[in-house]
């Protein structure tokens, strides 16, 4: 259960990786939707709530998922993406408990409910750009969170978002390989635990 340096190291660099990659995405998403319809485009009203909390949820949320993995996962080659794993996992029971059937089913929550703004801060300014050619309607008033389609809203809230973190994870860890030759210090620990069994 013990994290061996050469682990450390690698934690260390993926991690920061990742939120890199994240961070550039996000901010890349914004300009593109600024220069695509700036008549259209939304400023970030709180940066802190808008863009910093959800950078730092999501980049928290990433370290200690790969870091349980590395600790407890026998099968290494997999760590990387128990992210998107556990992602896929919250994002449909935040889905399947939302849905409603009277009057056809449908997506119903309100913005304060817990599930609504965890989605909400795992969502990417980089998908938003798809706002501007595919929007959400639906009945939005008195704190009411209903979409009207329910497949546009699951493409874009919980599809989308999950095909974004499997391409920024396998992105992670090509550029995190190239920088920081991660593949040869891995077959190094994996060889050196081999060893010592």
């Amino acid at each position: 259960m013990k994290v061996s340096k050469p682990e450390f190291k690698y934690l260390g660099q993926s991690i920061l990786t990742w939120t890199f990659l994240n961070l550039s995405l996000n901010m890349i998403g914004l300009f593109i939707t600024k220069l695509l319809n700036e008549a259209e485009f939304s400023y970030i009203e709180n940066i802190k709530n808008e863009f910093v909390m959800p950078m730092v949820i999501q980049s928290l949320l990433f370290g200690v998922c790969i870091t349980a993995a590395t600790i407890w996962l026998k099968e290494k080659k997999y760590k990387d993406y128990i992210f998107v794993a556990f992602q896929i996992i919250v994002f449909h029971i935040i889905f399947f408990l939302n849905l409603r059937i009277h009057h056809g089913m449908h997506f119903e929550t309100t913005f304060n409910n817990i599930g609504l703004r965890y989605l909400s801060y795992s969502g990417q300014y980089f998908i938003d750009i798809l706002y501007l050619y595919f929007p959400i309607n639906g009945n939005f008033e008195f704190g009411l969170f209903q979409p009207d389609n329910l497949a546009t809203f699951y493409i874009h809230w919980i599809f989308l978002n999950i095909a974004y973190y499997i391409g920024l994870t396998w992105l992670s860890i090509k550029v995190a390989g190239f920088f920081f030759d991660n593949e040869k210090e891995e077959e190094k620990t994996i060889s050196q635990e081999q060893k010592q069994e």
